[in-house]
């Protein structure tokens, strides 16, 4: 790549599925160079896809030279209920099954969790059920765990 990085902008477009599709503008412009069902592979992949496009080794191009934009998913909205189906650690499935309320993150191409009594944190779109079953007792454990009620230890 010579003396001058090359900034490669990237997209994501999403299927109905709910799995992605990777896209880079390439020397003859739009180029799709994979498909994947997990968000942590599409910067890795927009990389390797750039880099074969301009014919250079993959290791000198940085992931700083690809420009991702991850658009917001057609599928959940602000503030619904969701269900955590999956985890990236299977060590640690303490998360699984538990109800929340997503935001989307949009810096993060993730989704913002908010759960009874594990706080919040980052999930991707592929580890939530955006259409759990909810029951009443489940629906007032949250909102007293996030208004400060919960009495619970």
């Amino acid at each position: 790549m010579g003396d001058q990085p090359r900034r490669v902008r990237a997209w994501v477009r999403h299927l109905a599925d709910r799995s992605y599709v990777v896209l880079i503008d390439g020397p003859g412009g739009e180029v799709e160079v994979g498909r994947t069902r997990r968000t942590r592979d599409v910067l890795s992949m927009a990389r390797a896809g750039a880099a074969r496009a301009l014919g250079v080794p993959e290791g000198d191009f940085g992931l700083d030279d690809i420009a991702l934009t991850f658009p917001r998913p057609p599928y959940g909205t602000d503030g619904q209920w969701v269900r955590i189906v999956a985890v990236e650690d299977p060590d640690d499935p303490s998360e699984i099954s538990l109800l929340g309320r997503a935001y989307w993150f949009d810096h993060e191409a993730a989704w913002f969790v908010t759960v009874t009594g594990a706080g919040t944190s980052l999930h991707p779109g592929e580890h939530l059920d955006f259409a759990p079953s909810v029951t009443d007792e489940e629906v007032a454990a949250f909102e007293a765990y996030v208004s400060g009620t919960d009495q619970s230890p």
